[in-house]
């Protein structure tokens, strides 16, 4: 039992994996011809020396080798069979001569030992040659060619009508004559044509030659087609034989298309034939593509008239098939479009690395986007482009220096030779940022992809000012502010040029107030450039990373202006998360002058407003307590029952509670049994001094009216108590002016 499933473990592999070898399924050939069978292998260092070989299967199951890569080939076939390997481009190529219909039957191509499972099944039909009239020639044409017909007649026939027409059933439908009568299929594209009197053949011509156009012709002379026979044409239309293409899946392939000079000025196409050998449309050089390969499809014309490449990214499953790319006036294919058959294999064996296929950035922002290539070819330039349409992904960026000035200070290229990657950074991002871009280089084709971006509704995480304006001569601090999710990156300032970002050295600023989520994780760094001078002027990037991975990046520019004598104040709008992330072009110039930029709001050593924002807060609070405790003390006084002398400055006079006429009149309530004998005394400060008599012994002195000036004396004195007492009770730091 337990050998029986490692027996099973051992066979899944083989029988769960699609086998990465690919050929064509059926080859047809002619009995005494000969035929190419083309195969494709993934081309692993593995696979490029290992065995091919060309088998023919039998009833048993068996597989007997016909030739291989290894020189053999079997006696069957000696002197008719050869296999020629191509391990550059994966492929290998048998070639079978002499054919007879014995060769017949189903056969493997593969790599490797036979049953291993690397192998595709091919079948091989030797059919006869066709069964042709003595007198008959054969024309093998494709559809959209010109095809030339020439007849020969005798002497005596050359003042006779000449003629050309089609074979159907017992009639014969005419094409041309020499009197210059058409047939209405022909109309606008045959011609005819003798080259002088003495030549003793007429020739005629048919443009465009189309499917229906396939069948028998006879050319002859005299009035009746039957009479006078001289020549038959068999017109065949050449089978299509489809071109092979290999991709890995996620990687990319570049389909290739000659149509011929022909139909260079005609619309050009690509379509997918279905299992009703319909041809569904892919794309087209007028404009269209369909919904499963938009943005990752490619049309480009090339120098050879008639011809285009069609470069397709991030390959999928569903893209294996038969394809027919072909050259039609509307762009359409049709029956009587010139077209190629392409077949396109995709391999689910990949040596492409995974990578994402939608990026997201909220708006002001950034993205990162990683790019793979071969590490072989390090030495290759790499790019990158935003995809437009079907024929135009225009370039921002490459490891040459080239960046498109539009993107100047948002986009940079980091190119990381040691692992066959290169990293992309565009930041400041806004909705017109949206779509599909590509990662290219001119080495294999296989690791081109595509990726597309999304712009979110969202805040960017990292806070910095956006502009700043600093003076010559003087520092510089500019600090960025990173959220606790990027605690445990390394954090970076750098120089931004069209060569990539230069690192520069930066400060711990310590933990940033911005992030009311997670202020003990958050993190400021900041950039101090001492001495500013004019060459200090352009953008600067702050930014996260963990080893060769790039995440989040901010772009600040700095304006370097005269000095002026007047110190300027450095604007505090960047920590304001609404105006820092809001992705507005337009915003307020941060000026520095020695002090540093964008501080830790939780920091009064950094902030330069501070102590602005605690006067602003106190003075009115004090203004308040003012005239509350004014309130009260006029209460206070007016309670009073008695008093003595009471000094205030050189302003003296006597008052007593017991002579008011009314104290509620005043603001004052009765206080039947208070003290009669109450005394207060003013000696520098305020000072409150309580009797100790029993209040409960206290009789209601007696009620005398005073006069109008009176009464005005002991609130005014009342007034000047108690503004002197918060005077000294509630002292003001630093200035007064808000």
């Amino acid at each position: 039992m337990a050998f029986f499933l490692a027996c099973l473990l051992a066979l899944l592999p083989v029988v769960s994996m699609k086998s990465p070898i690919f050929g064509p399924e059926q080859v047809i050939g002619t009995q005494g011809g000969s035929v190419s069978i083309n195969c494709f292998y993934p081309k692993t260092s593995v696979n490029k020396h290992d065995r091919k070989y060309f088998c023919l299967r039998n009833s048993r199951g068996s597989c007997e080798t016909i030739v291989s890569s290894n020189g053999y080939v079997s006696e069957r076939f000696t002197g008719r069979a050869n296999l020629t390997d191509f391990p550059k481009n994966g492929t290998f190529l048998i070639q079978i001569s002499q054919l007879v219909p014995e060769d017949s039957g189903p056969y493997k191509c593969g790599v490797g030992m036979i049953g291993r499972g690397l192998s595709f099944d091919i079948t091989l039909e030797v059919q006869q040659g066709p069964n042709l009239p003595n007198n008959t020639e054969v024309i093998v044409t494709e559809v959209g060619k010109t095809v030339s017909i020439n007849c020969p007649f005798q002497q005596q026939n050359l003042q006779d009508k000449k003629f050309l027409c089609k074979k159907d059933g017992k009639n014969c439908e005419l094409v041309i004559d020499s009197q210059n009568q058409v047939g209405p299929d022909y109309t606008g594209r045959v011609r005819f044509r003798i080259s002088g009197t003495s030549s003793k053949v007429f020739v005629v011509i048919i443009n465009q030659f189309r499917k229906r156009d396939v069948g028998m012709y006879i050319c002859g002379v005299g009035e009746d087609s039957t009479a006078g026979i001289q020549r038959k044409f068999d017109i065949q239309l050449l089978k299509l034989e489809p071109k092979l293409f290999y991709a890995e899946q996620r990687g990319s392939v570049i389909l290739n298309c000659a149509l011929g000079s022909t139909v260079a000025s005609l619309p050009k196409f690509l379509c997918r034939v279905k299992a009703d050998e319909t041809c569904d449309l892919v794309l087209n050089s007028k404009g269209f593509i369909n919904n499963a390969t938009l943005g990752r499809i490619l049309f480009t014309p090339i120098d050879e008239p008639g011809s285009f490449n069609i470069m397709l990214t991030q390959v999928r499953k569903e893209d294996a098939g038969l394809y027919h790319c072909g050259a039609q006036k509307d762009g359409q294919p049709s029956e009587d479009a010139l077209v190629r058959a392409l077949r396109l294999f995709v391999s689910e064996e990949t040596t492409v690395p995974q990578s994402p296929l939608v990026v997201k950035g909220p708006s002001g922002g950034s993205v990162s986007v990683t790019c793979h290539y071969n590490p072989k070819e390090s030495v290759t330039l790499k790019y990158w482009c935003n995809w437009k349409d079907n024929s135009h992904c225009t370039k921002l960026v490459d490891s040459s220096g080239m960046v498109e000035e539009a993107y100047e200070g948002r986009v940079a290229l980091f190119d990381h030779p040691e692992n066959g990657t290169f990293t992309v950074l565009l930041n400041q991002l806004t909705s017109e940022d949206a779509g599909y871009y590509w990662c290219l280089s001119n080495g294999e084709h296989n690791r081109k992809s595509s990726v597309r971006i999304d712009i979110i509704e969202d805040q960017p995480l990292l806070i910095a000012p956006r502009n700043i304006i600093a003076q010559l001569g003087q520092t510089l601090n500019i600090s960025c502010h990173f959220p606790c999710k990027f605690y445990s990156y390394e954090k970076y300032w750098c120089r931004w040029s069209n060569h990539g970002c230069e690192t520069l050295s930066t400060q711990d600023g310590g933990n940033s107030m911005a992030f009311v989520d997670c202020n003990q994780n958050s993190k400021i760094v900041s950039l101090t450039l001492s001495s500013v001078r004019r060459e200090h002027e352009g953008w600067y990037w702050c930014g996260v990373k963990q080893g060769q991975r790039y995440g989040q990046t901010t772009a600040v520019y700095l304006s370097v202006e005269e000095a002026t004598k007047t110190a300027v104040q450095p604007a505090n709008s960047v920590l304001n998360r609404d105006a820092s992330s809001s992705g507005d072009a337009e915003k307020s110039d941060v000026r520095g002058k020695g002090i540093e930029v964008a501080p830790d709001p939780g920091s009064t050593k950094e902030h330069s407003g501070g102590s602005k924002v605690v006067v602003s807060t106190l003075v009115p609070l004090a203004l308040v307590l003012v005239v509350g405790a004014l309130a009260l003390g006029i209460v206070k006084a007016r309670r009073r029952r008695f008093s003595d002398r009471i000094s205030v400055g050189s302003y003296t006079t006597d008052i007593s509670m017991s002579e008011l006429e009314n104290p509620r009149k005043f603001g004052a309530n009765d206080n039947m049994g208070a003290s009669s004998a109450q005394e207060t005394t003013l000696r520098g400060e305020d000072e409150f001094i309580t009797p100790t008599e029993n209040p409960e012994e206290i009789q209601e002195p007696k009620q005398v009216k005073r006069s109008s000036k009176e009464e005005a004396d002991m609130a005014y004195t009342a007034f000047l108590l108690q503004s002197n007492y918060i005077a000294n009770e509630i002292p003001l730091d630093g200035s007064t002016d808000a």
